[in-house]
C-alpha cells in the first residue's frame, strides 16, 4: 500500500537560519523555499525523501498539533484512504493541491501523518 515516506517536516523557527545551517553543517541543497508561507524543501543524498523546514514561531513551546510530521506515499490514494477510513481511522478528506493529492490522519498518540499521491516521472 505505501511505497515510501515522501516528506519529513520539520518545524524551526527561521527558515532563512535553517536553510543556512542545514547547508553548511549537513550538506543539503536547497530545492524551493516559499518565503511568504514559510515552507523550505532541501535534498538529501539521492533525494528520495524530501526534508521539509516549516516555520513555527512556538517552536520549542509545544509540538505542533495540526501539521503533519511526514508524508506517506502512496500510489493509489483513494484506494489507501478507503482502506483507512474502513480500518475506524479518523482521516481527512483527500484533497487537492496542483497535482499532488493528500489527506492527513491522526496517530494513536494524536500525531497528524499525511498521505500523498502525485504522478511519478519515469526513470
Amino acid at each position: 500500500m505505501f511505497k515510501r515516506i515522501d516528506t519529513v517536516f520539520l518545524p524551526v523557527q527561521d527558515t532563512n537560519s535553517s536553510i543556512k545551517w542545514f547547508e553548511d553543517k549537513c550538506g543539503f541543497t536547497l530545492r524551493w523555499h516559499d518565503e511568504v508561507n514559510g515552507y523550505a524543501a532541501m535534498d538529501i543524498g539521492n533525494g528520495e525523501t524530501a526534508f521539509t523546514l516549516v516555520r513555527n514561531p512556538q517552536m520549542g513551546s509545544s509540538q505542533p498539533k495540526e501539521h503533519e510530521w511526514f508524508n506517506l506515499y502512496t500510489e493509489d490514494i483513494h484506494a489507501t484512504h478507503h482502506f483507512m477510513l474502513d480500518a475506524g481511522v479518523d482521516a481527512t478528506p483527500v484533497q487537492t493541491g496542483g497535482n499532488v493529492e493528500f489527506f492527513q490522519f491522526k496517530d494513536l498518540d494524536g500525531n497528524t501523518i499525511g498521505v500523498c499521491s502525485f504522478e511519478e516521472d519515469a526513470a
